[in-house]
């Protein structure tokens, strides 16, 4: 891979400082209430240096999003690297540190929730195409990964042979479905805590033969 010129990681380094700050102005005050001048002042930069790098504030809130889908495929990548011959610890790890992720960050997910950003999502993903195939990207990037790590499960017999690519959908429906779920109500419990239901639901499913017998049998032991 070819190294960054030093004005060029300078670029990367403000940009992410303008996204930073931008994430904690829309989790204050919401996607509506926030301007591109709130995000200007908590960066403590001029609003034209924003407009450097942004379109407008539709576009610097996609990029926030983006930004934290990154960090998803990012969690997926590091689990897998520090537990690359035992796909059970692996999988045990990126449940548990994406649910912790979301706890960490729920003013954000908050906000991709409320049905003013679910249309402005819609928006973005039928106007800019260039916006759409990188969602598509990371998200099909992270699929792909965690796909191949479960196919290695199933070619050392850890894992029953099951479509890898559905079951890395799989989970990672689960994990999101938990988030949101656990959003609506987050003092009643950590959702962290949620991850063992989510890996016995999961991995019972990967490891248990029995399971396939009893669907064919319309539910009949």
């Amino acid at each position: 891979m070819q190294e960054l010129s030093r004005r060029e990681r300078e670029k990367l380094s403000r940009r992410n400082e303008i996204l930073q700050s931008a994430r904690k102005v829309f989790a204050e005050k919401g996607y509506d209430n926030a301007t591109v001048d709130d995000v200007a002042t908590n960066a403590e930069l001029s609003k034209g240096t924003i407009y450097l790098y942004f379109q407008n504030k539709a576009d610097l809130f996609m990029s926030t999003l983006e930004m934290g889908m990154e960090q998803f495929s990012l969690i997926i990548q590091e689990s897998i690297s520090e537990n690359k011959d035992d796909p059970i610890s692996g999988i045990m790890d990126i449940v548990q540190r994406q649910l912790s992720y979301c706890e960490d960050n729920i003013d954000i997910f908050k906000l991709v929730a409320s049905d003013s950003i679910q249309i402005e999502l819609h928006s973005n993903m039928g106007r800019n195409y260039e916006f759409k195939l990188k969602i598509m990207d990371t998200m099909g990037q992270s699929i792909a990964t965690l796909a191949d790590y479960i196919q290695y499960g199933i070619d050392i017999g850890i894992f029953r042979r099951v479509n890898p690519r559905d079951s890395a959908f799989a989970l990672l429906s689960i994990i999101r479905g938990f988030a949101f779920s656990w959003m609506m109500n987050p003092e009643d419990i950590k959702l962290k805590d949620k991850s063992e239901l989510i890996l016995t639901i999961f991995l019972d499913g990967l490891r248990g033969e029995n399971v396939t017998s009893l669907i064919k049998n319309g539910g009949k032991g």
